[in-house]
């Protein structure tokens, strides 16, 4: 646990067209080039510029306190915890979003601050131990949301009875704003508020509850650090992260020839992290942030399976001009000593050298990977200056010594015939921060700010993506125990779809639909984005080709556009009260079988212990008691309010706490054949056996304590797993034992029994 301490804007020079020029960049632009070129689907945010965030996430927003929690959502969607990007002056806000997508509390809060300036809004850092928050001041007062630690918390005043509380409302005012307001979901790994929990309400589930500290922060360390917060100043910036955008541009700029694809996924070892020798990657794995978050969850939700946390992604910006004609000649701004002739570029002097200039600037780091082809070239060079030096280079070798860079120019010299030119430089783009289509219908405006420079060549706009859907919806996941975004009955296909518009000058601005359609009687996910291409072509080039077996996207029937709700204003809903449902108790009883070891021995009665390290291994037995009873006649599993098992315990440990965990076999039990040891790894639920008292070594009756297996208990009224016995062991946690081997004794004679409340009213039956 934690504690509390686009892509590749290309410009493609030549350094003249007939006579020689001293250098690349003191030539005009381009005039094949088009500028600012934006695709962005209706529901996604604009990332070009701090304005553009904060009109797209917080247009549906009616008060402050749902813009802040819009920003907030953003800045989840967009960035994670990890170490600080490092760049030499600094890295502007905008940039940090496009390009790295993470850093430590300082920097992500620098992130949130400046949305929050763009928003009108005053701000301020606040230092705690170990810990840099910050505060907006909205509506007459401050106001605390933490994108690092993953919490907010309600004040009940304000504009509609409630507000964003600040860290002087929740120091003063802890226990009922902070301890008594929220509560563990151990199940789930996150924090919720009490009355905003993901549980049934009635026959819906309350899916939309937003969750909270989900990476490992306890309610108890907020108080805490909460207690050592002191206010400070209105900082520009922190630890390198700078709200100012400064010269830093996402102009994507691209001219016949030149294509530029943003990718969802990384490529291996294709990342760049100054001075670092290991990948950027969150440092809480298994994606536990985004599982159970409603929000940007369901967002990130089509990628937890495809790497073990949230990480970086590549782009690709490519030239490859069409020879076969002399469009892509409006892509250079100079050529020196250079011709157009038989399909290929000469030098217009025969017996003097040519020379073209290719440069990249970009508002993402080039990564370090490239690859290319000039075929009839005699020199490749290699400038980091503004062309004031170049190093001799290969295409190959150009990506790494560029790696970091915004700008690189390429000299390419050649004396007789450049028959072909073909180069290929990845970027490193945020994945979190991509234009991503939605469940429903998609309106994808495509514009550029000089359409008129087009001429009679072509933008194409191709997406690539894979369609999904879920099984089951929401309620019957909280009926089951899952996670909102964890994969959970959802499924993506193996097809690639793609939707391709092939647009001239006079269409720009453009409005094109994508329909992402989900199967009648499913239910709807994000589509697994797989990249987002901008090429120019001539009139008579092909795009790049697609994805092998990809199929056109089509438009979908009215009754297959399901959608799902605005992520950005999930958290700001009021939340609804709980519907109070009638409950009525039965209870099954068990069978106390035998007590048995991981070396067979079996017996009537034994002391529970577990090894709590690779030291006790064979010192230290494993041990459990086996439980078995008659499970045909479980209630719908509908009607299950909670279940659980009732556990006889005679004896505790005497130095420390012992967590006693429940575990399903696999096969029935056997009086005299021991369990099988490899079942009891997959604990379904756990309680604690307090320290045994001085003065009583052993319970007299023996005392009994339940362990929630709802989960467990339902998926066998399901019918989806078989009941075959029940065993008890303990499960070393050093946060409830101290690190003690502890022990506990299960009693063989007093009545062990699963203990099942269910509705009384029997609601009919939810959608299967």
């Amino acid at each position: 646990m934690r504690k509390l301490s686009a892509l590749l804007t290309s410009t493609l020079l030549l350094t003249s067209t007939a006579a020689p020029i001293s250098r690349a960049e003191d030539q005009p632009a381009i005039p094949g080039m088009l500028h600012n070129i934006k695709v962005l689907p209706d529901k996604a945010p604009d990332n070009t510029s701090l304005k553009s965030i904060i009109q797209t996430i917080t247009r549906d927003c009616k008060t402050n306190d749902e813009k802040a929690i819009a920003i907030y959502n953003y800045c989840m969607l967009t960035n994670y915890h990890f170490a600080y990007p490092t760049e030499p002056g600094g890295i502007p806000v905008l940039k940090e979003i496009n390009t790295y997508g993470w850093s430590l509390c300082g920097g992500l809060h620098t992130v949130q601050s400046a949305l929050w300036i763009e928003a009108g809004w005053e701000h301020r850092y606040v230092g705690w131990n170990g810990h840099t928050t910050v505060e907006a001041k909205y509506d007459g007062r401050w106001h605390y949301l933490d994108v690092f630690l993953k919490f907010y918390a309600w004040e009940p005043d304000g504009k509609g009875g409630r507000t964003i509380a600040s860290e002087d409302d929740l120091t003063r005012n802890s226990q009922e704003l902070i301890k008594n307001a929220f509560v563990l979901d151990k199940a789930r790994g996150c924090v919720y508020a009490k009355d905003n929990q993901f549980l049934m309400n009635g026959e819906k589930a309350n899916w939309r509850a937003p969750a909270f500290l989900s990476c490992g922060d306890t309610i108890a360390d907020v108080i805490s650090g909460l207690k050592t917060h002191h206010a400070g100043n209105a900082e520009p910036g922190w630890a390198g992260i700078n709200h100012a955008t400064g010269n830093y541009s996402t102009d994507v700029a691209l001219a016949p020839g030149l294509s530029l694809t943003n990718n969802w996924d990384p490529s291996k070892d294709d990342w760049f992290w100054a001075g670092q020798k290991k990948a950027p990657a969150h440092t809480c794995s298994g994606h536990k942030d985004t599982r159970n978050d409603p929000a940007y969850g369901l967002i990130l939700e089509p990628y937890i399976k495809s790497e073990p946390a949230r990480s970086y992604a590549n782009g690709t910006i490519q030239f490859a001009p069409d020879f076969a004609n002399d469009a892509f000649l409006k892509s250079f701004h100079a050529t020196e000593n250079v011709k157009f002739a038989d399909k290929s570029l000469q030098p217009a002097e025969a017996g003097k050298p040519a020379s073209v200039v290719l440069k990249l600037t970009s508002p993402y780091v080039i990564s370090g990977k490239s690859s290319g082809l000039a075929e009839g070239a005699d020199k490749i060079e290699l400038s980091l200056d503004g062309g004031k030096s170049y190093i001799t280079t290969d295409f190959e070798k150009l990506g790494a010594a560029a790696k970091g860079k915004l700008e690189a120019i390429i000299r390419v010299t050649f004396s007789k015939s450049l028959k072909s030119f073909n180069l290929s430089v990845d970027v490193q783009n945020n994945p979190g921060a991509l234009p991503y289509l939605s469940p429903g219908k998609n309106v994808v405006t495509v514009s550029a700010d000089n359409a008129q420079s087009l001429g009679d060549n072509k933008l194409v706009v191709t997406y690539a993506y894979r369609l999904g859907s879920r099984t089951k919806s929401f309620d019957q996941l909280c009926d089951e125990g899952k996670e909102v975004a964890d994969q959970d009955n959802a499924k993506w296909s193996n097809t690639i779809t793609f939707s391709q518009k092939i647009l001239s000058k006079s269409d720009l601005p453009a409005n094109f639909e994508i329909d992402c359609p989900t199967p009648k009687g499913q239910y709807p996910v994000y589509p697994r984005m797989l990249f987002v291409r901008r090429e120019v072509i001539s009139a008579t080039s092909s795009p790049l080709p697609l994805p092998t077996s990809a199929v056109e996207a089509k438009p979908a029937n009215a009754d297959e556009l399901q959608t799902l709700p605005n992520p950005f204003l999930i958290g700001g809903e009021t939340p609804v009260a709980v519907k109070a449902r009638a409950t009525k108790t039965v209870q099954i009883p068990l069978n106390y079988i035998q007590y048995s070891d991981e070396k067979g021995a079996v017996a009537e009665k034994g002391l529970l212990a577990w090894p709590k390290n690779a030291g006790e291994k064979g010192k230290v037995l494993q041990a459990a008691v086996q439980l078995a009873g008659e499970l045909s006649a479980l209630p719908p599993a509908k009607n299950i309010s909670e279940a659980r098992l009732i556990v006889p315990v005679i004896s505790g440990h005497n130095k420390a706490s012992a967590k006693l965990g429940v575990a399903f076999l696999k096969s029935p039990a056997e009086k005299g054949k021991p369990c099988d040891f490899k079942d009891l790894a997959d604990v379904a639920g756990t309680t604690i056996i307090p320290t045994q008292p001085a003065d009583a070594p052993e319970y007299k009756p023996a005392k009994t304590f339940p362990i929630d297996i709802t989960s467990a208990i339902k998926s066998i009224a399901r019918g989806e797993t078989k009941f075959n016995c029940l065993a008890v062991r303990i499960v070393p946690d050093r946060g409830i034992d101290d690190g003690w081997t502890v022990r506990c004794i299960i009693s063989p004679t007093e009545p062990a029994y699963l203990e099942i409340e269910t509705f009384a009213d029997e609601p009919r039956a939810a959608k299967e």
